[in-house]
Order: structure tokens, then sequence, then C-alpha cells
């Protein structure tokens, strides 16, 4: 009970403190108080904003005047005690004999048992327990006779429920001490527009015609407001957050603010009651999809073949292919990467990918590999995991294999060295068995060397013991014994880097010869400036690179020649063993060079890339032309005679081999110009590059097919002439002519190559009308080499057809002389000069290139109508 009377004490003893408070000083701070309200009011309604300074800052300034003045007279009034806040509750309730302190005291003299006392301090309880609460005066009525102390306030809610969300933003901008100059709602423009990031590839996007826009995920809002000295914060309000952004100066009356949105926001102006608002929909990037159309698996040249298909929002920028050993540690991780198509692919359905994974440690054994395409915004995704074996070289000699045997060793060998031993005395024992070094640089022995490289350096001792009549090379035996030695010497395994790149270079070497050699550098060359030229190096460095790749190429193809001419003499005792020099296509290899060169200059990677494919290619084809005994990649007929149908035939194939490829550069032209569109929108340049349209593209690739047809139909009704002139029915040995072309129509292979080059410009033509022009030009590429290698099938058919019809002449006596003339009846004297067969050759072949070099659309008109000129002459 007692407890209770004390807080009920204590309470109102507080209430009264309080009313004593507001009745000192509520007169003071009153006209401060009212300055401070209509101030804030001025700012919530937007006031401030649209006079600006100096009219706010004077305002300020007075209000601020107001309260200091206040503070001071306020400096001047005591503050209310404990004791008259008692008294003003005893004075309010006519308590006699201080009954809020009679509760509190203690009896000074005497127990506290006394009954006196007892009875006075009851009293008292009983006093303090029937009081009211203090009664609040009125003070602010004798200074406020127009009520000011209800309308301020009322004012300032209103103001509050008008301003809205923006008060705090209202609120801030009064408060600045800066200089904010008056802005008028009318004289503002706005201008905003979204751009996305780099990565995607997209232009940027204005509000033109809504306030509504859909952009992808980490896009940037660029807003512009001009006519005003003074910009008000953009604010971004999101789902999640809400952001004030500062604007930065531009110009004496316009402003800037940029903000990153990664959801859906919006974005909003405010100058007095006038708001502009963009609305922005942003939508999540996904991460790529990737996944193996076919498996990987072993293909030509020893090389890793497999095709796939990815898909994603703005493109894949880097594919890779993860691999670890079947039986091994799936942590343990290879990563591969892998070429695109182009820097930025959104989609690609069938893409082949090849892989010269011959050096790898891993070369011959299963792993368990998947692809690993990662965006432009760092997303990865993964494909199921394939198991395949990746293909190792395959060397036909015995010192090769051996050494490439030698190199997989060195790859398994990856163990640490042991421990040195400490010193101890020395004794015979030590000294037998031993490099003489192991003794006094013991860190330097073979012995503390994994058991791999120690059975490394065995068998190179074994197989350079007697050199003689083993190596027809000196540098295979000295870059053996190089090794040797430096196996011997190595003290950790940092000591044996290198080294198993080096046994790669011997076993080439050992194979191939010189010629490996060339092959290898040439192939580092290749890969360097392939990477280089995905990675979109800087110009300087290309053209290193490129200087680089074009001296091994000359180096690759002077050992070619080399070769060649050395095979040539050893098959000169054989007869028809073919041409001596052969004939390697250095003018298309100079062409693919320029056209390399050409593109990294013009910045079209993608098109460099494609060049220096097809240059890898040729060079490749050479080797394998070589190895097959052949020096001239050309098949033309001995002598004359070619029928009239096939010549048709030929000129026409020709004709569309040249309109097709001038598609192709129209569609890659196409392909780079709304590239360089795209650049040029998010540069804010605005120019735009003229090309054909896709709709254009496969009208003409279409108008390509229906020529091809009409060829395939031509042929056919030559066929069937030629059957109706045949009495009868057409035999067992005419039908054989007819399926191998030797009676000058058309064989059935080359028909079967004509197909696919149509089914080839079918594709191209569907892909364009759906604007995929990577995979258009992929497919058009693929129509050109069907018809050059119809072309090809056709001539070379033709030559075998002319050289059995000369065999046949010949075993008949048609050749003999009737007239029993000399000089195998040919009737030329010793002072006449015929040509030989090879000036005839050569001239067959100068008017191919004439007749190729015509068809080619991309020539200059003059040129085209010289070369037709000339043409007519022949």
């Amino acid at each position: 009970m007692d407890s209770a009377i004390h807080k009920r004490a204590k309470h109102l003893t507080r209430k009264a403190h309080w009313h004593l408070m507001w009745e000192t000083y509520a007169p003071v701070f009153a006209i401060g108080v009212l300055g401070i309200c209509l101030y804030f009011t001025g700012a919530m309604f937007g006031l401030w904003q649209r006079i600006g300074d100096p009219w706010r800052g004077m305002t300020f300034l007075v209000v601020a005047g107001l309260m200091v003045r206040s503070t001071y007279k306020a400096r001047k009034h005591p503050r209310p005690t404990t004791s008259q806040a008692r008294r003003r509750i005893e004075a309010d309730n006519h308590l006699s004999h201080r009954p809020f302190d009679a509760i509190e005291d203690t009896l000074a003299l005497g127990g506290a048992d006394d009954l006196i006392w007892q009875e006075h301090v009851n009293t008292a309880k009983a006093k303090v327990n029937q009081a009211a609460p203090s009664r609040l005066r009125a003070v602010l009525s004798p200074l406020d006779k127009y009520k000011f102390r209800f309308i301020a306030p009322a004012l300032l809610i209103i103001a509050a429920m008008v301003g809205g969300g923006d008060n705090y933003e209202r609120l801030r901008a009064s408060l600045v001490p800066t200089w904010m100059s008056g802005m008028n709602a009318k004289d503002v423009q706005y201008e905003a527009w979204i751009d996305p990031p780099e990565y995607t590839g997209r232009p940027p996007s204005y509000f033109k015609q809504s306030n509504r826009v859909n952009a992808p995920e980490g896009s940037e809002f660029i807003a512009r407001i001009s006519g005003v000295k003074t910009a008000p914060r953009l604010i971004l309000r999101g789902d999640s957050q809400t952001r004030a952004i500062t604007p930065i100066r531009l110009g004496p009356k316009s402003f800037e603010a940029r903000g990153f949105v990664t959801e859906n926001t919006i974005a909003s102006f405010q100058i007095g009651s006038h708001r502009n608002i963009w609305h922005l929909m942003i939508g999540k990037d996904l991460p790529p999809k990737v996944k193996f159309d076919t498996d990987p698996k072993a293909g030509k040249r020893d090389k890793l073949i497999f095709s796939y298909q990815l898909e994603d929002d703005f493109g894949v920028e880097l594919l890779s292919l993860a691999m670890h050993l079947k039986e091994g540690d799936p942590d343990k991780l290879e990563i591969i990467p892998v070429s695109l198509p182009g820097t930025s692919v959104r989609s690609a359905k069938e893409e082949p990918a090849s892989m010269n994974m011959t050096k790898h440690k891993w070369a011959g054994k299963i792993v368990i590999g998947h692809l690993v395409a990662q965006d432009g915004k760092l997303q990865i995704g993964k494909s199921e995991p394939k198991e395949f074996i990746i293909p190792d070289k395959i060397f036909i000699e015995p010192l090769a294999k051996a050494v490439a045997e030698q190199r997989q060793l060195m790859l398994a060998g990856t163990g640490e060295y042991a421990p040195i031993k400490t010193n101890k005395p020395l004794t015979s024992d030590d000294f037998e068995n031993q490099p003489l070094f192991a003794i006094d640089h013991p860190e330097q022995t073979l012995l503390r060397a994994p058991k791999e490289v120690q059975r490394v350096a065995d068998l190179i001792e074994i197989i350079t013991d007697h050199p003689s009549g083993i190596y027809e090379d000196p540098s295979v035996y000295m870059g053996l014994r190089n090794i040797y030695r430096r196996l011997h010497t190595a003290k950790d395994q940092q000591s044996l880097a290198g080294i198993p790149q080096d046994l790669w270079a011997i076993a080439l070497r050992a194979e191939f010869g010189l010629l490996g050699d060339a092959l290898e550098d040439m192939r580092a060359a290749e890969r360097a400036l392939n990477n280089a030229m995905a990675r979109r190096a800087p110009a300087r460095e290309l053209e290193v690179l490129f200087d680089r790749y074009n001296a091994a190429v000359e180096r690759y193809m002077e050992q070619l020649t080399l070769e060649a001419v050395k095979r040539a003499k050893e098959n000169a005792g054989n007869k028809g063993a073919g041409g001596g020099e052969g004939d390697f296509e250095t003018d298309e290899i100079q062409k693919l060079l320029a056209a390399i060169e050409e593109a990294n200059r013009l910045g079209d990677t993608v098109a460099a890339r494609k060049a220096l494919a097809q240059l890898a290619q040729l060079l490749e084809n050479m080797q394998i032309q070589l190895n097959a005994g052949g020096g001239s990649g050309k098949n033309a007929p001995s002598d004359g005679g070619m029928s009239e149908e096939l010549k048709q035939a030929l000129e026409e194939l020709n004709e569309i081999l040249g309109e097709q490829r001038k598609l192709r550069d129209e569609t890659q032209s196409t392909a780079r110009s709304e590239s360089d569109n795209m650049r040029a929108l998010q540069n804010g340049s605005g120019e735009k590059t003229e090309a054909k349209t896709a709709r254009e593209l496969a009208d003409a690739q279409q108008k390509l097919e229906g020529l091809l047809d009409a060829l395939e139909e031509n042929a056919k009704s030559q066929s069937g002439k030629k059957s109706g002139e045949e009495d009868g029915s057409e035999t067992e040995q005419s039908a054989d002519n007819k399926a191998q072309g030797k009676d000058g129509t058309i064989p059935d292979d080359v028909q079967q190559t004509l197909k696919g080059a149509k089914k080839a410009m079918g594709e191209a033509k569907s892909a364009l009308e759906d604007g995929q022009f990577y995979r258009a030009g992929r497919e058009q590429s693929k129509a050109i080499d069907a018809l050059r290698e119809a072309g090809v099938g056709l001539y070379a058919q033709e030559a075998k057809r002319l050289e059995e019809g000369a065999k046949n002449a010949d075993a008949n006596g048609e050749n003999a002389d009737p007239f029993g003339r000399e000089n195998n009846g040919s009737g030329v004297g010793d002072g006449d000069e015929v040509p030989e067969i090879n000036d005839r050759q050569r001239a067959r072949d100068l008017l191919e290139e004439l007749r190729k070099r015509s068809g080619e659309q991309n020539r200059d008109k003059i040129e085209r109508e010289y070369l037709e000129r000339l043409l007519e002459k022949f």
C-alpha cells in the first residue's frame, strides 16, 4: 500500500512539473515555434522551391533569430523544481501541512512506532491518495488573441498531407545551406533513357511515346533536367528500397542524374505539385544454357571433335570444356577454352568444335567432361557430363613413338623430390653406382626424383647409348642428350619445367623432320593470334602476332616445298609419278593472309578468325596431299576433247559459285553493319551503315537455289537425250558409263554433292529469314565448298575419261601415221617448236583461272569486263 501511495505521489509530482515547465517556457518560445511551423509549412507546400533564394534565406534567418531570442529569454527563467511541483498540487487541491513532503519524511527523534507520528503520516497519505492532478494554466491565451496556436499546427498538418512522400525532400531542400534558385515546372524540360549493360549489345532505350520501358537487369537509368538553375534530386523507388540521387550540373541550366536499377523501379522528379514519372520494368538476366549435340570423339588429324548448342539472353562470351579423369578426383578439373563463332553468341545449334589436345597430359585416357558457358554478367551454365577419350598423337616412326612415351612418363611424374640427406662420414659404398656430383652436390642427384623421372632418364640413356645408324637427324640425338643431362642436374620439380614440351618437339622432329618443327611453330603462332583476336587485343599486339604467324607460314611453306622436291626426286625413276614441284596454292594462301590482316585493321574479329581457320585448314590439307604422294591439287585432262555438255555445266557451276561467294560476303557485311549500328547507338553517334536487309539476302539465296535446280534439270535432260539416241534399251556398260560420267553427263557422286549444296542453300535461306546471319554465313560456306567439290569432281572425271580414251587409241593404233611420215607422224621438222605438255597444261590452267575470276562478282566492274574480253579471244 505504501509503495502505491509513493508511486501516485511521484506521478502527480511529475505531471505538475511538466505543467510548470509549459507555463514557464511556452510564452517564451511561442513566437519562435510559430515561425518554425510557418517555415516548414511553406517548405512542404513547395513555396521555397518555387520562389527560391533570397526569400527562403531571409525567412530562415528571421526564424532562426526568433529562436535565438527565445532561447536567450528562457535562460532568465529558473527551471521549476520538484518542491514547486508539490506545492502546485497542494494549492490546486487546497491541502495543508505539505502531505507530499510528509510521506517522504522520517522521524528525527524517537522510534518509528510513535503513535503521534504514525497518525501524522497516515493523515498525509490519505490526503495524497485523495489529491487530484494539477490543472494547467492558460498562459498563451493572453498572448494569442487570433488563435495562431491552433492555425499554425493545422496548416502544418495540411501541408504534410499535401506533400505526401516528398515532404522529406522538400524539408531537406529548405534546410540545405546552399543557394537555391526558384523553379517553375512550366519552364522545365525532361529527357530520360535507359542504357543497358554493354555485354547485352542492346542500344539505349528512349522514353518517346510512353513513360514505360522494359530494360535488362543492371541497366543504367539516365535522366536530364534543363531550364532550372537548381535541380531537385532524382527519386528511385524500387520494390525493396528507395534512393535519392543528386544531379550533376552539366551547364548553367542543365543537370543529369544516373542510377543503376536491378528491380522494377519508379523514377521521378518533382517540382512543386508537378511530378514527372518514368516506369522501369526490369527483366532478369538468366544464366546461359549449353549442351552437347554430339558426344566428343576423335576426328581427323587426331583432333577432338563435337558439336554443341547454347542459348543466352544476351550472348555467351566464354565457352570452355571442363574435364577430369574417370578414375581420378572430380575436383581436379582441367579447363580447356573452346572457340565461339563470335564474340557474343546468343544462340547456336549444331555448332561444330574441333580441338587439338594431342599434347595434353591426359591424351589417350578416359575422361568425363562438360561444357561451361559464361555470359557477360559472369553467370555460369553447365552441360550434362559426357565420357570420352582424349585423342592422342599416333606416331609411326619407332623413335618418335618412344620419345612420346617418355613424355607421358614425365607428365605422370609430378611427385615431389625426396629431401636431402644429412651429411655423414663418406665411405667407399657412397661412391659406388653414384653420379660424380651426387656426393659433392646431393641436391642435384637423380635418385631424389620421382620414379617416373628416373625411368625417363634410363630410357633416354638406352636409346642414345649407340646413336650410329639410328639417328638420321642429329638434332634429335642432341635434344635427347640435353634432356638427359637436365634430368640429372634437376633439383626439384621446378627445374623440370619445359622438358615435356621439348620432348614433344623432339618427337615431331623424329616423325616429320624439319617439316614437323615448322608445322608446330605455325600452329603455336596460329593459336596465339586466334586467342588475341578473340579477346580483342590492342592493334600493336595483333600486328606483332600476325607478323610472327606470317613468318611461320613462310617457313612451313619452304619446308613443305623442300619435302615435295625430295619426294619427287625419289620417285623420278617411276613412270607417271607425278610432277616434281607441285602446286601448293600459294596465291590462295597470300589471299587469305591479306584477308586476315585487312579484317584485323578494320576490327572485324569474326571475319579475321574465320579466314585464319580457312588458312589453317588449307595448310594442313597441303601436308595431307603431300603425304598422299601428289604435288598438285588440280586434276586436269592431258589433252583437249572436253564435251560441250560438260563444258557448259562447268561454266554454269562456276557462275553459281561466284554468285554464292558474293552473297556470302554480303551476308557478312550485313552482320557487321548491324553490329556497327548497335555500337553507334550505344556511343550516341547516330551514324548508321547501309546494307542489304535479311529479306533481300534470303530472296537472293532462293534465286541461286533456283539456278542450281535448273543446272540439275539441264543435266537430266541431256542424259535423257543421250539415252534416247541409243538403239533400244540401255546396256549394262552404258549404265555404268552414265553412273561414272563417262558419257559426258554429271556422275552420280557429283550429283550427290550438288544435292548437299542445295540443302546448304536452303538452310542458309531459312537462317536469313530468321535474321541469323552467322549461321547463314556458315551454311553458305558449306554450299561454296560443295559447289567447288562438284566442279573438281566434274573436271577430274573428264580427265580420267580422256586419259582412258587416249590409252584405247594407242592400243588400237589410231595414233600411227597412215602416210608413214617421220617424227611420230607429227609432220614437224627439227626447226619447228611444238608446245610441251606442261605448256598446254599451263594454258588450260590459265583459262580456268580466267573463268573463275570472271565469275567473282566482288571484283570491280572494269576488271570483270577485261577478263570477259580475254575469254572471248580464247
